[in-house]
């Protein structure tokens, strides 16, 4: 069995300011040929690594992997055509250079949009499916927030989203969409179940551990355990992606034809039933401030600022809680941070010790109003740590030259760029001990809560302004806001399931 591994990943937002173009992605990602590829992610927390695991422990001395590019980036805006177009022709090149493949896997985001496609993914497996043939086997592992068209089910035999939100299955995932893949090569039949739903919901609105999501996928955890399903995944799209027919998705695998179109329907008629659960419970910044500042605990409250969150196509480039502690706070004992790469300079300049005036944000989401303080120099790094979360654990981070300014009583983390939101290392790497503070801003959505709930007091989201705000609704949609829940609610709703027959 000769194999083919490749890579694709990037979570576009519609509504970031942020060109996501080739210098983007090698300065915010990797954009690695078929010769780099397996050493970054053999023996890694990824999907890709996961995949790879599964190949070389199960499909016996026959198997031969083979790669392809893998271009990762953190979130952005739109994907310039050229980077698409770039790692197209490397992909080629690796096709010619493979030659007869009995499988591709693949491991994308799901949610990739460019300037000119508000579907890459499909774009891209069109183009596989071109290259292989019909009976060369796909498989692909993707993100929960992926927007699955039925273009997309449609060119693949196996798709495996993550099953955890925060992500901390990864190397599950990828490990899933192998399994199953050899499953089908070796014969064995299966049953693909899809449904698409018209829903699009705040990411800071819901987890995989409690609440009404969270009791679906563990219904759907029963429903593998039990032998219905060999295998699901649950899709909450990425509610910052402004599309024609944006929704969010079901996709099971079983044993049976008729498990797999009840399944699918019965999880996608639950999931629309809870639209109206699935909503962001947001407070001012002021509010969250008090709370801090009269705690029920001696642990930290978190002022959740999801609108600026890297992690979600935003800059982090927002100064507004920052604002708020400087004029109304004074005396609250906070950290937070700002991607602002001149104030960062100028801290080198001035070096440690000094102290200056900074104007701190607004350097590139015009929804971001910048913040003059009065700063003393606190420490000045090289910006690299290691994550410690469970779903990237060990993976380098450099966030370009970074430094820690005591402003009153807050410690502002300023670096070039913003990445790891939700680990704890982001601030501990840099001296900043959450611990030690009354309120820490924690710019993302939901990835922050397996680092963060340990040792975290009061959880609060933030109702702040960005291109990932919670409240979709004041964000401006220019296609999705014509087919799909918040802004067309169906009373009823039925799913229509497509099954198809896979191997066997």
């Amino acid at each position: 069995m000769r194999v083919l591994l490749t890579e694709f990943r990037q979570e576009s937002n519609s509504f970031s300011p942020v060109t996501s173009d080739l210098d983007f992605w090698r300065a915010n990602g990797w954009t690695l040929t078929a010769a780099e590829l397996p050493a970054k992610h053999a023996g890694g927390h990824t999907a890709l690594g996961g995949m790879m695991a599964v190949l070389e422990q199960s499909a016996g001395p026959d198997l031969e992997m083979v790669f392809g590019p893998g271009f990762y980036a953190q979130s952005g805006g739109p994907v310039t055509p050229e980077v698409v177009e770039e790692y197209l022709t490397q992909l080629d090149s690796a096709f010619d250079a493979a030659g007869s493949l009995d499988a591709v896997l693949i491991s994308f985001h799901g949610a990739l949009q460019s300037t000119v496609s508000d579907d890459v993914e499909s774009d891209v497996l069109r183009r596989v499916r071109e290259r292989v043939g019909p009976s060369c086997l796909i498989g692909v592992s993707t993100d929960l927030h992926a927007f699955v068209t039925q273009d997309l089910i449609e060119q693949v035999d196996v798709l495996c989203g993550y099953q955890t939100y925060p992500h901390v299955d990864l190397v599950e995932t990828g490990a899933r969409a192998a399994s199953l893949l050899l499953d089908l090569h070796n014969g064995a039949p299966l049953y693909g179940g899809y449904a698409a739903i018209p829903m699009m919901v705040p990411a800071a609105a819901y987890t995989t551990g409690v609440g009404p999501f969270g009791d679906l996928v563990s219904h759907a955890h029963s429903l593998v355990a039990d032998g219905t399903l060999e295998d699901f995944s649950v899709y909450q799209i990425q509610p910052w992606l402004d599309v024609e027919r944006p929704s969010s998705a079901v996709v099971v695998y079983s044993k049976s034809q008729e498990h797999a179109e009840e399944a699918a329907a019965e999880l996608a008629t639950r999931l629309y039933a809870m639209r109206r659960d699935l909503k962001a419970d947001l407070h001012s910044i002021e509010e969250i401030a008090a709370r801090a500042a009269a705690p029920e605990s001696s642990k930290p409250v978190i002022l959740v600022d999801s609108a600026d969150s890297s992690n979600a196509g935003a800059p982090g480039d927002s100064a507004a809680v920052l604002g708020v502690l400087n004029s109304s706070f004074p005396g609250l004992r906070a950290a937070t941070i700002i991607a602002d790469p001149a104030a960062v300079e100028a801290a080198f300049a001035a070096g440690v010790g000094a102290t200056q005036t900074f104007t701190l944000g607004g350097t590139v989401d015009p929804r971001a109003v910048p913040v003059t303080v009065e700063g003393r120099v606190r420490s000045l790094h090289d910006g690299g740590f290691d994550v410690e979360g469970q779903g990237s654990a060990g993976r380098h981070i450099e966030l370009g030259r970074t430094a820690v300014l005591r402003v009153g009583e807050v410690d502002v983390l300023v670096c070039h760029t913003i990445s790891g939101n939700g680990d704890p290392q982001l601030y501990r790497a840099f001296g900043i001990d959450q611990k030690m503070y009354d309120l820490v801003v924690v710019k993302a959505n939901t990835s922050f809560r397996a680092g963060y709930e340990p040792f975290a007091g009061e959880i609060y989201l933030a109702d702040t302004p960005g291109a990932a705000a919670s409240d979709i609704q004041t964000l401006p949609f220019k296609k999705s806001h014509l087919h799909a829940f918040p802004w067309v609610d169906r009373a009823e709703f039925t799913p229509e399931v497509l099954v198809r027959r896979l191997g066997g």
